[in-house]
């Protein structure tokens, strides 16, 4: 069979699997189960059809790449109800990432049978499964940094193939739009090429021109988001000094004695392999090591450490940002009991599922070597693992239970039924309730990115809204009902329609008219 139509064949099929895993997580309401999946979806939609729609609406804390891709699906409001229009550009990456892993340990290895394990260790892995019917942003970023890779092992193989090493930077750059992985990717390809120029003894200005080819595009991304940050929130680190950052969030965490791995490297090392390994399996896992192994015994040149640094980028990084206190994961069997949780970003291992893909699929292309048969029949009992004869994935698990998970709530259901009209004041940020399943059109609410309404509402709550939902400790309550100044105007236009433990939600009294200020 030729190439191309063997890789037509990996497509169809992957593409196949990912329509089918996508009607199966929408049958089962599992599409919008992170919370954050939501949050993905409301920022891409509010670029185009929010209170203030526009380019600023794509925030500073995550990067805007994977909300960019969505923005012509939540144009239609199926799509973005749903989480299909995150689905979508999920499944693409899916399918492009399958098929690339393919690509590159078939050119590495020579052998189609081990590029083949390796597309298949990577394609059905539950987690993996679960995930690219997601709107998370873990799929497209796997995409852009095999993409960056494949390209970039073509560039080390070849330094005169100037083509491969503009479309690594091109893919690099992509990936440090995606999420802050693909910072350090581009970091460690412009220190490769660099040490690779040195080994090979090369004409100092060949270095030089190869390097600052490839970080004037790849570099770009970073200093795009940088340079956005300072221009429309007034800091270029606004995605890490901001308090919605995920390390103003860990702060709370450490507070309360439950961030085990800061400034604990042994630990912060234990924590990421062990999530590894959950996610990718343990049997895959074994081989990978041996896989690596026999990459190091075998390839010949630079390209034996150079490409296996490339490969454990993601390893590295999420050590560090543990270790730094800038990221957390929590996961049964390391985080202790008295914990009050014990299952949080989990999805994390999802990065070294490709690395341990590509081990496998490199181990296997060794001739004679008598595990394809058990390889074959391992891939089967994960495949199998998804239809949930030994549990769902933990990923799901994370999305369903964790602290990561969206859970319906009475006040949604409130909302639903009694809404009528008029603007709604709410802190989206705290996830007070979820704008999709109020079915409140998402141009009617008022967060904290819709200026000058929000800053506005918060000294003046009856100006704007109609209708206003607030959760204990979030922003609204704070400024509106726990502020003794705005209190009075609260119960004086408006009535308390709801009342919960924790939310309360107040509808503007019609009846009496706004004094002028």
């Amino acid at each position: 069979m030729g190439k191309k139509r063997f890789e037509i064949i990996i497509v169809a099929f992957t593409a196949f699997v990912s329509i089918v895993s996508i009607l199966y997580a929408l049958r089962h309401n599992l599409i919008v189960a992170y919370g954050d999946a939501e949050s993905h979806l409301n920022i891409a939609k509010r670029v185009i059809a929010g209170l203030t729609p526009g380019a600023a609406q794509l925030g500073g804390i995550w990067l805007p790449l994977p909300h960019i891709l969505m923005i012509p699906f939540v144009a239609f409001d199926g799509l973005w109800q749903t989480g299909l229009a995150g689905s979508i550009v999920s499944g693409i990456a899916y399918v492009v990432s399958t098929l690339y892993i393919y690509k590159l340990v078939n050119r590495i290895s020579q052998n189609r049978f081990a590029g083949t394990v390796a597309a298949a260790v990577f394609a059905l892995n539950p987690n993996i499964l679960y995930m690219q019917t997601t709107p998370m942003s873990e799929l497209p970023l796997i995409a852009f940094f095999i993409l960056s890779t494949y390209y970039f092992f073509r560039f080390l193989d070849n330094a005169e193939d100037i083509a491969a090493l503009i479309l690594a930077a091109v893919f690099a750059l992509a990936a440090s739009l995606s999420r802050y992985d693909g910072w350090l990717l581009v970091m460690a390809e412009a220190g490769v090429i660099l040490f690779y120029h040195f080994f090979h003894r090369e004409d100092y200005r060949h270095a030089e021109g190869n390097f600052i080819l490839f970080s004037i595009m790849a570099f770009s991304g970073i200093a795009l988001w940088l340079l956005w940050g300072f221009l429309i929130l007034g800091d270029p680190f606004y995605f890490t000094n901001s308090p919605f950052s995920a390390k103003s969030q860990q702060q709370g965490w450490l507070l309360r004695g439950e961030l085990p791995t800061y400034r604990n490297l042994p630990l912060s090392a234990a924590y990421y392999a062990f999530t590894s390994l959950e996610i990718a399996g343990y049997w895959f896992s074994a081989l990978a090591i041996g896989g690596l192994a026999l990459f190091l015994l075998k390839e010949k040149g630079p390209g034996k450490l150079l490409k296996p640094a490339i490969l454990l980028v993601p390893f590295i990084f999420y050590v560090v940002t543990l270790y730094l206190g800038q990221s957390v994961i929590f996961i049964p069997g390391l985080t202790p009991d008295s914990f009050e949780y014990n299952l949080f970003n989990v999805r994390y291992g999802l990065m070294m599922v490709p690395v341990v893909a590509f081990f496998t699929g490199y181990l296997l292309s060794y001739p004679g070597l008598a595990l394809r048969g058990w390889t074959l029949v391992l891939m089967g009992i994960q495949g199998f693992m998804f239809l949930g004869q030994n549990g769902p994935p933990l990923t799901l698990k994370d999305g369903t239970d964790g602290l990561s998970a969206s859970r319906p709530i009475d006040a949604e259901r409130f909302l639903k039924q009694n809404y009528d009209h008029g603007l709604v004041l709410m802190d989206d940020y705290a996830r007070t309730v979820s704008i999709i399943r109020t079915g409140i059109p998402l141009h009617n609410y008022i967060y904290v990115g819709n200026k000058p309404y929000w800053d506005e509402s918060l000294k003046q709550p009856a100006k704007y809204a109609r209708w206003i939902v607030m959760q204990r400790s979030d922003s609204v309550w704070k400024n509106v009902y726990a502020n003794p100044r705005t209190q009075r105007e609260l119960y004086k236009y408006f009535n308390k329609t709801y009342t919960s433990r924790d939310i309360l939600v107040f509808k503007r009294n019609d009846n009496i008219r706004l004094s002028q200020k």
